[in-house]
């Protein structure tokens, strides 16, 4: 999606929401990879300290929420062309405040998996 000097300014906050909201969706993609990834590396068997089994528990709800939040991503992105159709200042604001609520739930997200993924880096390396 291309900015266009001619846009209206209403048209470049839709396109950069729009692509603000692809990255995201890519990441949470990329994020359920790596969690795929992370969770071969090791054997349950292999490691049994209850502490351990705790960390790795934490990232297998992450993964868990990650789908979750996927899930809400791909609905919000579906509804995002209705902004686009936006013909009063109230209908604008009302998607401006919608992609703030989606973008605190996005880092909010990514937060707790970069905690999940630290920790369980800190059980590997004892």
């Amino acid at each position: 999606m291309q900015i266009y000097d001619h846009d209206s300014p209403e048209a470049i906050n839709f396109k950069n929401s729009s692509i603000e909201l692809e990255d995201w969706i890519e990441h949470i993609n990329y994020i359920e990879k790596e969690i795929s990834s992370l969770l071969k590396l090791v054997k349950t068997d292999d490691l049994q300290s209850a502490e351990f089994q705790s960390k790795l528990g934490n990232l297998k709800r992450i993964k868990e929420g990650n789908a979750n939040s996927l899930e809400e991503l791909l609905k919000y992105q579906n509804g995002l062309p209705k902004a686009a159709e936006c013909e009063d200042v109230d209908c604008d604001m009302f998607y401006v405040n919608e992609h703030i609520r989606y973008r605190n739930f996005y880092r909010e997200h990514l937060e707790n998996y970069r905690k999940a993924k630290e920790e369980f880096f800190q059980m590997l390396s004892k």
